[in-house]
Parts: C-alpha cells; structure tokens; sequence
C-alpha cells in the first residue's frame, strides 16, 4: 500500500537553525535522541495507544465519542507527518515542545499555584514556588552556557527533590 503522506512536503530547514541545533545538540536527552532514535516513532506508539484507549476502552457506542475519536485520529495523522522528518529535526520539535510545556507548566506553578497557596496560608506555598522557578526555561539559552545546559538540567533535577519532599509533606500534594 502506498504511503498517503508521501507527497506531503515538509520544510524541516526552517527548524535547523544554528541556535536550535547547538540547544538539541547539547541537551542531555535530546542530544542522543536526535542522535539515535526518531522521535515520530514514539509519538507514533503514543498515538495508537490513544486510538486504542478511545475505541476499546469505554462501553458507550463509538458514535457518541465520534468527535474525540476523530480527535484521536489527528495524532496518529500528525505522527505520521512527524516521521516524514529528519532525525535532527525531530528532535528540535520534540525540545521546543518540551520547553514550552515545561515553561508554561513552571510559569503556572509559580504565579497561580504558588500566589493561591500564600493567600490561603498554606505550607505548600514555598515549595510551589521554588519548584516553579527552578523549572522555568532560562539558563540554558544563554549562549556561553549552552553547550553545559546539562549540568544545568541535572542540577534543576537534584534541587527539586527537596522541593517535591517538603510539597508532599505538606499534605496539600495529592492525586484526586
């Protein structure tokens, strides 16, 4: 059968700029990721296992979750347009998409998470705050420090463990 996304064209060379290939190429996971394995296949097993969650998982008829199933679909189509791309590049759109996540995620936890939990007096509200901070995409794009944005990382993972312990022994950390 033949590929139906074969003709579609993709302009990976507006992503492989200098500036993002030094970022993937120094990252401690993305670099040996862009290196060694396509992304697109794993946002390719991510999107059938959300295929199959979506049709088999529920006992409604599938017509009444039409509109999340075709949802669903558009993953496993943009999966498919991913791995039309080089290694390379999928690797620089795996990292802008973990650093805006991660940054919009930190951003969150610092500003709401952590102004809410001041408000109401609440133990967890330094914890928010550090954890957010530490996690806020910055460092690491500053030219000179680039290539050691691992170190970076490694440390922001070794400074949020005392963050995450003293947020769940505030008893306001739980999963509902």
């Amino acid at each position: 059968m033949k590929n139906p996304f074969a003709n579609i064209n993709i302009n990976g060379k507006i992503l492989e700029k200098p500036f993002m290939i030094q970022q993937v190429e120094t990252h401690l996971i993305f670099g040996p990721l862009s290196r060694h394995l396509q992304l697109g296949y794993i946002a390719l097993v991510l999107a059938i296992i959300n295929l199959g969650v979506g049709l088999f998982a529920f006992q409604k008829p599938f017509v009444q979750y039409i509109g999340g199933n075709i949802n669903r679909l558009i993953f496993l189509i943009v999966a498919f347009i991913i791995l039309r791309m080089t290694c390379r590049q999928q690797a620089i759109l795996g990292l802008a998409v973990i650093k805006l996540s991660l940054g919009m995620a930190a951003f969150l936890m610092t500003t709401v998470g952590a102004s809410h939990s001041f408000s109401h007096g609440q133990a967890d509200a330094w914890p928010n705050l550090f954890l957010g901070l530490i996690w806020i995409p910055s460092l690491e794009f500053i030219p000179k420090i680039t290539p050691n944005q691992r170190y970076i990382t490694i440390a922001r993972i070794i400074l949020s463990i005392p963050c995450i312990y003293f947020g769940i022994k505030s008893g306001n950390w739980h999963w509902e």
